[in-house]
């Protein structure tokens, strides 16, 4: 029975045709769409830097370019969480698919709920991973905004020999006067002061 999932698309990359068909039915199965189905890692990181889906279940094991060889390859260009699949165990896969920052690392034969599993774990690490950078991306534009601000006040008191607080005030009112942002205000004190 299909579940109800956001419409999110997932580009398969397997090279054993029985496999990749067994994907792709529980993809599908499970609500979500079936970007593109690849047989070799070339193609796997041609089409996931050029669809840019929303997550990759991958084998380790393909002609070519090998599954984490495309993973870290695809990680130097994209943040796609990437689960990876394989037949063999190996610690030294386990301890390369953690270097290639894959979100899953999943043994055949992998049943429905197995990848059910993997992917929305995998969804959730990449929608915690993308709050945090928007946080943190917020946090160092503020700051910057903050030092064109200070920049800018620094200016006027300089020029025209007024205190810290008469300064905001004016730029404050200079703001509201533009209709336009503090930051933006600043920005154009000091470039107008750069050209004095």
């Amino acid at each position: 029975m299909k579940e109800k999932n956001r419409e999110l698309r997932i580009l398969i990359a397997e090279d054993e045709p029985l496999v990749l068909m067994g994907f792709e039915e529980m993809i599908s199965d499970a609500g979500y769409i079936v970007a593109d189905a690849v047989s070799d890692g070339e193609t796997a990181v041609s089409r996931a830097l050029e669809l840019q889906p929303d997550l990759i279940v991958m084998d380790i094991n393909m002609p070519g370019v090998d599954g984490l060889t495309a993973a870290e390859r695809i990680k130097e260009k994209a943040d796609i969480p990437i689960i990876i699949v394989t037949g063999y165990r190996s610690e030294k896969f386990i301890d390369r698919a953690s270097g290639a920052y894959v979100s899953a690392y999943l043994q055949k034969p992998v049943d429905e709920y197995e990848l059910k599993s993997a992917i929305k774990l995998a969804l959730a690490q990449m929608d915690k991973f993308r709050a945090v950078s928007q946080e943190r991306d917020e946090a160092e534009r503020k700051l910057s905004e903050r030092k064109v601000i200070e920049r800018a006040k620094g200016f006027m008191m300089d020029t025209f020999g007024l205190s810290e607080a008469q300064a905001m005030k004016a730029l404050q009112k200079k703001s509201a006067n533009e209709n336009k942002k503090l930051y933006e205000v600043a920005k154009d004190i000091i470039e107008a002061g750069s050209k004095i």
